[in-house]
């Protein structure tokens, strides 16, 4: 979810699960009334979608199974209407006068209103019905691509990979290529086409014994094509690439093979690119995820410091340990210093200040760590996400006194 729609939903009473609800089942009800209609087919998905993460985040939901199946039935729709559509405009003679956006049908109805002298005049109404364009269907492709990722991140077994795959064949080999063209659309196609892949090949990593570097060149290949460059169109670009990449390190240092020397310098190098694309995107200070960004960028080189700690060793991220902490508290502070100035949500300002001297203690000083936890009260519950998400173990922070008495 965006960071301007985040901001709007905490205006709205009620929670974001409330609110999905109300939207998922006035949508359903706007079906009954018209079955056939894209438009509604298109919002029940959209908020199944959004409505399964947000109420069942811990297992595959049969709610995004669901939108999968009436994103299929609204690009069967859409598809139909623009072939007609389409049959309409070449059938046209040259003297009937079309409007390339609009097809009006009109139709009459006897009122009660009456003209100056006092004759009843005929009511005229209308209504207009816009043309399927390639933009909408394009629109509901990168939807159904959005929600095969989120259907793969949450995936806990194979069973419905090819089923997937399936689905996604004609879409990324036929139809997506097909609907972008002249749409202006077509880095928003090669980003979403991207993160499908890269999701894809993450889910056969987990769960179909995919190798390693099967799975790296996957992922490093989806984003070979998307050209993204210094420009403040492609922020979010270079943000899911680069989150593509810290997903992909994140994943294979879960595996089994995760303290490797191998699985080292590949997380190495995906971090690596990963951070030269939150340098990009950093320098944009106008942005609205300009906070978040710091704070990334400082938790991947405290990764990449980890990897240079036992039991992984990995010699160049040992031999610049110091840099790399010194990089982390500076993005760390830089995104404190942001927060002043720029919106900073789901309390990014104080994961700032904490990471910053959690960086600080794992370069030797960690009383102001140890002193944080009073003058916080989140501290302890960001320092237990650190540790989950691999940015520090408990035993590398003796500083702290006792690591189980501190995560009970």
């Amino acid at each position: 979810m965006s960071s301007p729609t985040y901001y709007l939903l905490k205006e709205l009473p009620g929670s974001l699960l409330d609110l999905l609800e109300v939207a998922l089942e006035s949508s359903k009800y706007a079906l009954t009334l018209n079955g056939d209609d894209p438009d509604a087919l298109f919002i029940v998905d959209t908020a199944n979608e959004q409505f399964s993460a947000a109420y069942n985040p811990e297992q595959p939901s049969l709610l995004l199974q669901e939108a999968l199946e009436i994103f299929a039935e609204c690009l069967k729709q859409q598809e139909a209407a623009y072939s007609a559509f389409q049959k309409q405009l070449r059938n046209d003679d040259n003297d009937a006068t079309l409007d390339d956006t609009t097809i009006a049908h009109t139709s009459s109805t006897t009122g009660d209103s009456q003209d100056k002298d006092g004759d009843q005049v005929q009511e005229q109404w209308a209504s207009v019905i816009v043309p399927v364009s390639n933009s909408s269907i394009l629109d509901t492709i990168l939807a159904q691509l959005e929600t095969m990722c989120t259907l793969y991140n949450l995936l806990r077994s194979d069973k419905l990979i090819p089923s997937i795959m399936t689905y996604a064949q004609p879409l990324v080999t036929e139809k997506l290529p097909f609907y972008v063209t002249e749409t202006g659309q077509d880095l928003e196609a090669a980003i979403a086409l991207a993160g499908y892949v890269s999701a894809e090949a993450d889910a056969k990593f987990r769960l179909m014994g995919l190798d390693m570097q099967s799975y790296n060149a996957s992922v490093q290949q989806a984003w070979k094509e998307v050209q993204l460059t210094s420009n403040a169109s492609h922020v979010e670009g270079l943000c899911d690439r680069a989150e593509s990449y810290i997903n992909c390190s994140n994943t294979l240092r879960l595996s089994g093979n995760g303290n490797s020397l191998e699985c080292s310098k590949v997380r190495w190098g995906l971090l690596t690119a990963a951070n030269q694309d939150l340098a990009i995107a950093s320098s944009f200070k106008d942005d609205n995820n300009i906070v978040k960004i710091h704070l990334k960028k400082g938790d991947v080189e405290l990764w990449r410091f980890q990897l240079g700690q036992a039991p992984r060793g990995l010699e160049v991220a040992a031999k610049n340990k110091v840099v790399l902490l010194k990089n982390a508290e500076k993005h760390y502070r830089g995104a404190v210093n942001l927060s002043t100035v720029a919106v900073a949500y789901d309390n990014e300002d104080t994961q700032a200040k904490v990471k910053e001297l959690l960086a600080k203690a794992l370069g030797g000083n960690s009383k102001p760590l140890a002193d944080a936890q009073t003058q916080f009260n989140e501290a302890r519950d960001i320092l237990e996400d650190a540790v989950e998400e691999g940015l520090v173990d408990w035993n590398q922070l003796p500083g702290l006194g006792d690591p189980d008495a501190m995560v009970e």
